[in-house]
Protein backbone atom coordinates (compact mmCIF):
# COMPACT_ATOMS: atom_id res chain seq x y z
CA UNK A 1 0.00 0.00 0.00
CA UNK A 2 1.12 3.15 -1.20
CA UNK A 3 2.05 5.83 1.26
CA UNK A 4 -0.10 9.35 0.67
CA UNK A 5 1.88 12.20 1.01
CA UNK A 6 0.63 14.30 4.31
CA UNK A 7 0.29 18.62 3.07
CA UNK A 8 -0.03 20.55 6.71
CA UNK A 9 -0.93 24.34 6.79
CA UNK A 10 2.59 27.18 7.01
CA UNK A 11 1.08 30.56 8.53
CA UNK A 12 4.88 31.22 8.39
CA UNK A 13 8.72 30.27 8.84
CA UNK A 14 7.98 29.24 12.74
CA UNK A 15 4.72 27.21 11.99
CA UNK A 16 6.08 25.30 9.28
CA UNK A 17 9.55 24.50 10.73
CA UNK A 18 6.70 22.94 13.71
CA UNK A 19 4.89 21.05 10.80
CA UNK A 20 7.94 19.13 9.50
CA UNK A 21 9.16 18.43 13.03
CA UNK A 22 6.07 16.66 13.44
CA UNK A 23 5.93 14.80 10.90
CA UNK A 24 4.51 16.80 7.38
CA UNK A 25 6.00 15.56 4.02
CA UNK A 26 4.96 19.09 2.70
CA UNK A 27 3.56 22.04 3.60
CA UNK A 28 1.18 24.98 1.83
CA UNK A 29 2.02 28.79 2.25
CA UNK A 30 0.40 31.92 0.59
CA UNK A 31 2.08 33.93 -1.74
CA UNK A 32 2.22 37.47 -0.27
CA UNK A 33 -0.98 39.62 -1.82
CA UNK A 34 -2.18 37.05 -3.79
CA UNK A 35 -3.42 33.72 -1.85
CA UNK A 36 -6.99 33.64 -0.19
CA UNK A 37 -4.91 34.25 3.27
CA UNK A 38 -3.52 37.13 2.55
CA UNK A 39 -4.68 39.52 5.28
CA UNK A 40 -3.31 36.92 7.88
CA UNK A 41 -0.07 35.62 5.99
CA UNK A 42 2.97 35.38 7.89
CA UNK A 43 5.08 35.26 4.44
CA UNK A 44 5.18 38.96 3.81
CA UNK A 45 7.95 38.76 0.90
CA UNK A 46 10.32 37.32 -1.48
CA UNK A 47 13.21 36.70 1.46
CA UNK A 48 10.22 34.77 3.48
CA UNK A 49 9.43 32.67 0.79
CA UNK A 50 12.98 31.79 0.12
CA UNK A 51 13.77 30.90 3.61
CA UNK A 52 10.88 28.36 3.80
CA UNK A 53 11.24 27.17 0.21
CA UNK A 54 15.35 26.52 1.19
CA UNK A 55 14.32 25.40 4.82
CA UNK A 56 12.19 22.75 2.97
CA UNK A 57 13.99 21.54 0.51
CA UNK A 58 17.37 21.14 3.22
CA UNK A 59 15.18 18.96 5.44
CA UNK A 60 13.93 16.34 2.26
CA UNK A 61 10.38 18.27 1.91
CA UNK A 62 8.08 20.15 -0.15
CA UNK A 63 6.81 23.36 -0.40
CA UNK A 64 4.11 24.66 -2.32
CA UNK A 65 2.83 28.32 -3.22
CA UNK A 66 -0.27 28.88 -2.85
CA UNK A 67 -1.44 31.55 -5.62
CA UNK A 68 -5.18 31.26 -5.80
CA UNK A 69 -6.90 34.22 -5.65
CA UNK A 70 -9.64 35.17 -8.71
CA UNK A 71 -8.41 38.39 -10.19
CA UNK A 72 -9.80 41.00 -11.35
CA UNK A 73 -8.62 42.80 -14.29
CA UNK A 74 -6.88 45.69 -12.41
CA UNK A 75 -4.48 42.55 -11.04
CA UNK A 76 -3.72 40.89 -13.76
CA UNK A 77 -0.68 42.09 -14.53
CA UNK A 78 0.85 42.26 -11.40
CA UNK A 79 -0.05 38.78 -10.41
CA UNK A 80 1.89 37.98 -13.57
CA UNK A 81 4.97 39.85 -12.46
CA UNK A 82 4.73 37.85 -8.69
CA UNK A 83 4.52 35.11 -9.81
CA UNK A 84 7.32 35.46 -12.19
CA UNK A 85 9.44 35.98 -9.39
CA UNK A 86 8.07 33.41 -6.82
CA UNK A 87 9.01 30.69 -9.83
CA UNK A 88 12.79 31.84 -9.50
CA UNK A 89 12.88 30.77 -6.01
CA UNK A 90 11.86 26.95 -7.00
CA UNK A 91 8.65 26.28 -4.92
CA UNK A 92 7.82 22.37 -5.83
CA UNK A 93 4.23 23.33 -7.34
CA UNK A 94 2.07 26.58 -7.02
CA UNK A 95 -1.44 26.04 -6.20
CA UNK A 96 -3.64 28.35 -8.71
CA UNK A 97 -7.83 28.14 -8.83
CA UNK A 98 -7.78 30.53 -11.56
CA UNK A 99 -8.45 29.18 -15.12
CA UNK A 100 -6.90 31.72 -17.25
CA UNK A 101 -3.54 31.69 -14.87
CA UNK A 102 -3.60 27.87 -14.62
CA UNK A 103 -3.03 28.26 -18.97
CA UNK A 104 -0.48 31.20 -18.66
CA UNK A 105 1.97 29.01 -16.43
CA UNK A 106 1.39 26.07 -18.44
CA UNK A 107 2.41 28.04 -21.35
CA UNK A 108 4.53 30.36 -20.19
CA UNK A 109 6.53 27.95 -17.46
CA UNK A 110 5.98 24.59 -19.00
CA UNK A 111 8.48 23.46 -16.52
CA UNK A 112 6.46 24.96 -13.23
CA UNK A 113 4.19 22.33 -11.66
CA UNK A 114 0.47 22.93 -11.08
CA UNK A 115 -1.62 22.00 -8.78
CA UNK A 116 -5.55 23.44 -9.15
CA UNK A 117 -6.80 24.53 -6.06
CA UNK A 118 -10.05 23.83 -4.42
CA UNK A 119 -11.48 27.56 -5.30
CA UNK A 120 -11.97 25.62 -9.20
CA UNK A 121 -14.53 23.21 -7.08
CA UNK A 122 -13.29 19.88 -9.24
CA UNK A 123 -16.63 18.01 -8.62
CA UNK A 124 -16.24 14.98 -11.15
CA UNK A 125 -13.54 13.00 -13.50
CA UNK A 126 -14.71 14.42 -16.98
CA UNK A 127 -13.38 17.74 -15.05
CA UNK A 128 -10.21 16.16 -13.57
CA UNK A 129 -9.73 14.63 -16.86
CA UNK A 130 -9.91 17.93 -18.69
CA UNK A 131 -7.21 19.45 -16.33
CA UNK A 132 -4.67 16.79 -16.52
CA UNK A 133 -5.05 17.09 -20.42
CA UNK A 134 -4.11 20.51 -20.10
CA UNK A 135 -0.97 20.16 -18.27
CA UNK A 136 -2.13 20.10 -14.55
CA UNK A 137 -0.60 17.51 -12.30
CA UNK A 138 -2.87 17.77 -9.42
CA UNK A 139 -6.37 18.55 -8.38
CA UNK A 140 -6.84 19.41 -4.97
CA UNK A 141 -10.94 18.11 -4.93
CA UNK A 142 -13.81 19.94 -3.48
CA UNK A 143 -14.46 19.76 -0.12
CA UNK A 144 -18.25 19.20 -0.67
CA UNK A 145 -17.97 15.41 -2.41
CA UNK A 146 -18.28 12.13 -1.14
CA UNK A 147 -16.26 9.37 -0.26
CA UNK A 148 -17.30 6.98 -3.17
CA UNK A 149 -17.24 10.07 -5.51
CA UNK A 150 -13.51 10.79 -4.90
CA UNK A 151 -12.80 6.98 -4.92
CA UNK A 152 -14.72 6.64 -8.72
CA UNK A 153 -12.27 9.89 -9.76
CA UNK A 154 -9.49 8.32 -9.01
CA UNK A 155 -10.67 5.31 -10.88
CA UNK A 156 -11.41 7.12 -14.02
CA UNK A 157 -8.01 9.00 -13.91
CA UNK A 158 -5.24 7.11 -12.41
CA UNK A 159 -2.78 8.96 -13.41
CA UNK A 160 -3.30 12.14 -12.00
CA UNK A 161 -2.42 13.19 -8.76
CA UNK A 162 -5.32 13.76 -6.26
CA UNK A 163 -5.30 16.04 -2.98
CA UNK A 164 -8.48 15.59 -0.36
CA UNK A 165 -8.83 17.29 2.59
CA UNK A 166 -8.89 15.44 6.03
CA UNK A 167 -9.15 18.52 8.92
CA UNK A 168 -10.02 21.65 9.31
CA UNK A 169 -12.66 23.96 9.13
CA UNK A 170 -15.26 23.38 6.78
CA UNK A 171 -16.87 26.79 4.83
CA UNK A 172 -20.70 27.13 4.37
CA UNK A 173 -20.34 28.37 0.41
CA UNK A 174 -19.05 25.75 -2.14
CA UNK A 175 -15.22 25.23 -0.89
CA UNK A 176 -15.07 29.00 -0.14
CA UNK A 177 -16.55 30.31 -3.30
CA UNK A 178 -18.47 33.10 -0.82
CA UNK A 179 -19.57 36.38 -1.13
CA UNK A 180 -20.60 36.60 2.25
CA UNK A 181 -17.92 38.89 3.65
CA UNK A 182 -18.12 40.96 0.25
CA UNK A 183 -21.71 41.77 1.12
CA UNK A 184 -21.06 42.50 5.24
CA UNK A 185 -18.43 44.40 5.08
CA UNK A 186 -16.90 44.90 1.31
CA UNK A 187 -13.80 42.69 1.74
CA UNK A 188 -13.95 39.98 -1.04
CA UNK A 189 -13.06 36.80 0.22
CA UNK A 190 -11.76 35.65 -3.08
CA UNK A 191 -9.48 38.48 -3.66
CA UNK A 192 -8.39 37.28 0.08
CA UNK A 193 -9.70 39.38 2.25
CA UNK A 194 -12.50 37.40 3.84
CA UNK A 195 -13.25 38.48 7.21
CA UNK A 196 -14.67 35.70 8.33
CA UNK A 197 -18.48 36.82 8.58
CA UNK A 198 -20.11 33.22 8.81
CA UNK A 199 -18.03 32.66 11.98
CA UNK A 200 -19.34 35.33 13.87
CA UNK A 201 -22.21 35.77 16.23
CA UNK A 202 -25.76 37.33 15.53
CA UNK A 203 -28.60 38.03 17.17
CA UNK A 204 -32.00 37.09 15.50
CA UNK A 205 -34.69 40.29 16.51
CA UNK A 206 -38.22 40.97 15.78
CA UNK A 207 -38.91 44.22 13.97
CA UNK A 208 -41.71 46.08 16.69
CA UNK A 209 -42.50 49.55 15.71
CA UNK A 210 -42.71 51.37 12.06
CA UNK A 211 -39.25 52.66 12.07
CA UNK A 212 -36.56 49.94 11.20
CA UNK A 213 -34.30 50.18 14.16
CA UNK A 214 -37.11 49.52 16.20
CA UNK A 215 -35.75 46.16 17.42
CA UNK A 216 -36.77 43.88 20.10
CA UNK A 217 -35.24 40.41 21.17
CA UNK A 218 -37.10 37.73 20.71
CA UNK A 219 -37.03 35.27 23.95
CA UNK A 220 -37.53 31.64 24.11
CA UNK A 221 -35.65 28.71 21.75
CA UNK A 222 -36.19 28.79 17.71
CA UNK A 223 -35.91 26.49 14.90
CA UNK A 224 -36.32 27.53 10.94
CA UNK A 225 -38.78 25.89 8.58
CA UNK A 226 -39.10 25.57 5.05
CA UNK A 227 -42.43 26.56 4.47
CA UNK A 228 -42.70 25.05 1.11
CA UNK A 229 -41.53 21.85 2.84
CA UNK A 230 -43.42 21.03 6.05
CA UNK A 231 -42.17 17.84 5.96
CA UNK A 232 -38.57 18.80 6.65
CA UNK A 233 -36.97 18.55 10.18
CA UNK A 234 -36.85 22.19 11.14
CA UNK A 235 -33.71 23.65 11.82
CA UNK A 236 -32.39 24.44 15.62
CA UNK A 237 -30.57 27.88 16.26
CA UNK A 238 -28.91 27.37 18.70
CA UNK A 239 -27.74 30.38 20.69
CA UNK A 240 -25.37 31.01 23.52
CA UNK A 241 -24.80 34.04 25.60
CA UNK A 242 -23.22 35.66 22.46
CA UNK A 243 -25.24 34.96 19.86
CA UNK A 244 -26.31 32.54 17.44
CA UNK A 245 -23.87 30.87 14.58
CA UNK A 246 -26.12 29.46 11.86
CA UNK A 247 -23.59 30.24 8.95
CA UNK A 248 -20.92 28.49 11.08
CA UNK A 249 -20.44 24.46 10.09
CA UNK A 250 -18.28 21.92 13.16
CA UNK A 251 -14.76 21.04 11.32
CA UNK A 252 -13.98 18.03 9.34
CA UNK A 253 -12.19 15.24 11.00
CA UNK A 254 -11.64 12.24 8.64
CA UNK A 255 -9.71 10.24 10.90
CA UNK A 256 -12.11 7.62 10.68
CA UNK A 257 -11.83 7.47 6.87
CA UNK A 258 -8.31 7.26 6.39
CA UNK A 259 -7.86 3.95 5.45
CA UNK A 260 -10.28 4.28 2.90
CA UNK A 261 -8.91 7.00 1.28
CA UNK A 262 -5.34 5.41 1.76
CA UNK A 263 -6.54 1.65 0.04
CA UNK A 264 -8.07 4.19 -2.40
CA UNK A 265 -5.06 5.40 -3.58
CA UNK A 266 -5.18 8.75 -2.92
CA UNK A 267 -2.08 10.74 -3.30
CA UNK A 268 -2.09 13.65 -0.54
CA UNK A 269 -4.46 14.51 2.72
CA UNK A 270 -4.20 17.85 3.48
CA UNK A 271 -4.90 19.81 6.81
CA UNK A 272 -6.68 23.18 6.39
CA UNK A 273 -5.49 25.83 9.12
CA UNK A 274 -2.74 28.50 8.40
CA UNK A 275 -3.76 30.49 10.73
CA UNK A 276 -4.11 28.37 13.97
CA UNK A 277 -1.06 28.28 16.69
CA UNK A 278 2.05 25.73 16.71
CA UNK A 279 0.31 23.82 19.30
CA UNK A 280 -3.05 23.07 16.59
CA UNK A 281 -0.87 22.85 14.02
CA UNK A 282 1.63 20.48 15.92
CA UNK A 283 -1.46 18.33 17.87
CA UNK A 284 -2.97 17.60 14.29
CA UNK A 285 -0.58 17.05 12.30
CA UNK A 286 0.93 14.25 15.29
CA UNK A 287 -2.39 12.74 14.74
CA UNK A 288 -2.67 12.20 11.61
CA UNK A 289 0.90 11.41 10.76
CA UNK A 290 0.21 7.91 13.16
CA UNK A 291 -3.10 7.10 11.45
CA UNK A 292 -1.28 7.41 7.94
CA UNK A 293 1.94 5.14 9.07
CA UNK A 294 -0.31 3.03 10.98
CA UNK A 295 -3.02 1.89 8.22
CA UNK A 296 -0.09 1.86 5.49
CA UNK A 297 1.33 -0.93 7.92
CA UNK A 298 -1.90 -2.52 7.72
CA UNK A 299 -2.73 -1.34 11.16
CA UNK A 300 -6.24 0.33 12.58
CA UNK A 301 -6.09 3.93 13.47
CA UNK A 302 -4.26 4.26 16.59
CA UNK A 303 -6.11 5.68 19.93
CA UNK A 304 -3.04 8.03 20.30
CA UNK A 305 -4.55 9.69 17.13
CA UNK A 306 -8.47 10.51 18.57
CA UNK A 307 -6.02 11.34 21.62
CA UNK A 308 -4.39 13.67 20.02
CA UNK A 309 -7.18 15.68 18.48
CA UNK A 310 -8.89 15.89 21.60
CA UNK A 311 -6.35 18.26 23.18
CA UNK A 312 -7.35 20.98 20.74
CA UNK A 313 -9.93 23.38 20.70
CA UNK A 314 -12.00 23.32 17.85
CA UNK A 315 -16.16 24.08 17.02
CA UNK A 316 -17.01 19.82 17.30
CA UNK A 317 -15.93 17.43 14.75
CA UNK A 318 -17.85 15.77 11.67
CA UNK A 319 -16.42 13.61 8.91
CA UNK A 320 -17.67 16.67 6.34
CA UNK A 321 -19.80 15.06 3.23
CA UNK A 322 -17.20 12.33 3.33
CA UNK A 323 -19.82 9.88 4.86
CA UNK A 324 -22.67 11.10 2.87
CA UNK A 325 -24.19 14.40 2.19
CA UNK A 326 -24.80 15.29 5.96
CA UNK A 327 -26.22 18.54 6.96
CA UNK A 328 -23.67 21.26 8.40
CA UNK A 329 -24.35 20.70 11.94
CA UNK A 330 -24.87 24.06 13.84
CA UNK A 331 -25.49 23.00 17.39
CA UNK A 332 -22.16 23.73 19.01
CA UNK A 333 -19.65 26.26 17.58
CA UNK A 334 -16.78 26.16 20.31
CA UNK A 335 -15.61 23.14 22.15
CA UNK A 336 -12.74 23.31 24.29
CA UNK A 337 -10.12 20.64 24.18
CA UNK A 338 -11.39 17.02 25.91
CA UNK A 339 -7.98 15.83 26.74
CA UNK A 340 -6.26 18.83 28.28
CA UNK A 341 -4.89 21.90 26.93
CA UNK A 342 -1.28 23.49 26.45
CA UNK A 343 0.34 24.62 29.20
CA UNK A 344 3.72 26.10 27.52
CA UNK A 345 5.14 26.30 24.62
CA UNK A 346 9.56 24.97 25.26
CA UNK A 347 11.40 27.81 23.66
CA UNK A 348 15.00 26.54 24.92
CA UNK A 349 16.40 23.53 27.19
CA UNK A 350 19.24 23.49 29.76
CA UNK A 351 20.91 19.52 29.80
CA UNK A 352 22.81 20.64 32.37
CA UNK A 353 19.87 21.63 34.69
CA UNK A 354 17.15 19.86 33.27
CA UNK A 355 15.88 23.21 33.13
CA UNK A 356 12.93 23.81 30.37
CA UNK A 357 12.47 27.97 29.25
CA UNK A 358 9.00 28.33 28.67
CA UNK A 359 6.22 30.44 27.32
CA UNK A 360 3.65 30.03 29.33
CA UNK A 361 0.21 29.73 27.06
CA UNK A 362 -2.22 28.64 29.77
CA UNK A 363 -2.04 28.36 33.76
CA UNK A 364 -0.11 25.73 35.43
CA UNK A 365 0.98 24.93 38.88
CA UNK A 366 3.04 22.41 40.65
CA UNK A 367 -0.03 20.50 41.37
CA UNK A 368 -1.25 20.14 37.48
CA UNK A 369 -0.70 16.99 35.84
CA UNK A 370 1.92 17.81 32.97
CA UNK A 371 2.91 15.65 29.80
CA UNK A 372 5.62 16.45 27.70
CA UNK A 373 4.74 16.45 24.18
CA UNK A 374 7.37 16.31 21.37
CA UNK A 375 8.14 15.16 17.55
CA UNK A 376 9.46 11.78 19.38
CA UNK A 377 5.99 11.43 21.25
CA UNK A 378 4.08 12.34 24.16
CA UNK A 379 5.27 11.35 27.95
CA UNK A 380 4.30 11.61 31.73
CA UNK A 381 6.64 13.38 33.41
CA UNK A 382 7.64 14.85 36.52
CA UNK A 383 8.40 18.14 37.32
CA UNK A 384 10.90 19.53 40.22
CA UNK A 385 10.22 23.14 40.48
CA UNK A 386 8.72 25.96 38.65
CA UNK A 387 10.28 29.41 38.10
CA UNK A 388 9.21 32.80 37.05
CA UNK A 389 9.93 35.53 34.35
CA UNK A 390 12.22 37.40 37.30
CA UNK A 391 13.89 34.14 38.29
CA UNK A 392 12.31 33.36 41.40
CA UNK A 393 10.43 30.09 42.69
CA UNK A 394 6.60 29.66 41.43
CA UNK A 395 3.99 27.60 42.36
CA UNK A 396 2.34 28.83 39.64
CA UNK A 397 2.82 30.25 36.40
CA UNK A 398 0.41 32.44 34.41
CA UNK A 399 0.32 33.42 30.63
CA UNK A 400 1.52 35.92 28.15
CA UNK A 401 4.84 35.40 30.60
CA UNK A 402 7.97 33.14 30.20
CA UNK A 403 9.25 30.80 32.89
CA UNK A 404 11.42 27.88 33.48
CA UNK A 405 10.25 24.46 34.59
CA UNK A 406 12.58 22.02 35.82
CA UNK A 407 12.38 18.30 34.99
CA UNK A 408 13.24 15.38 37.16
CA UNK A 409 16.67 13.63 36.28
CA UNK A 410 14.27 11.28 34.93
CA UNK A 411 13.44 13.05 32.76
CA UNK A 412 16.15 15.15 31.46
CA UNK A 413 16.70 12.46 28.17
CA UNK A 414 13.40 13.72 27.05
CA UNK A 415 14.02 17.63 27.31
CA UNK A 416 16.56 16.57 25.16
CA UNK A 417 14.10 15.88 22.15
CA UNK A 418 12.15 19.38 23.27
CA UNK A 419 13.40 21.67 20.59
CA UNK A 420 9.87 21.72 19.00
CA UNK A 421 8.39 20.89 22.18
CA UNK A 422 5.16 21.28 24.59
CA UNK A 423 3.84 21.09 28.35
CA UNK A 424 0.71 19.76 28.17
CA UNK A 425 -1.78 20.00 31.07
CA UNK A 426 -4.17 16.95 31.63
CA UNK A 427 -7.72 17.44 32.36
CA UNK A 428 -8.45 16.30 35.67
CA UNK A 429 -10.95 13.81 35.47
Amino acid sequence: MSKPELLAPAGDLVRMKYAFAYGADAVYAGQPAFSLRARENGFKNLDDLAQGIAYAHEHGKKFYLTSNVIPRNVKVESFKRALNEALELKPDALIVADPGFVGWLLKDHPETEVHLSVQANTTNYLAASFWKNLGVRRIILSRELRLSEILEIKKNVPDLELEVFVHGAVCMAMSGRCMLSNWVTHRDANQGACDNSCRMPYRLYANSGPQVEDYREHEGSFSLQRTDRPELDPIALDEDMWGTYFMSSRDLCALDVIPELVAGGLDSFKIEGRTRSVYYLSQVVRAYRMAIDAVVEGKPVPEESRRAISFVDGRGFMPGFLRGPLPQNYEATHVDAEGGCVAAQIKDFDETTGACLVNVKNPFSMDDSLELMTPDGMLPCEVEELMDFRGAAADKLNPGTEGRVFLSKNDFKNGKNAKFGFFVKKAKS
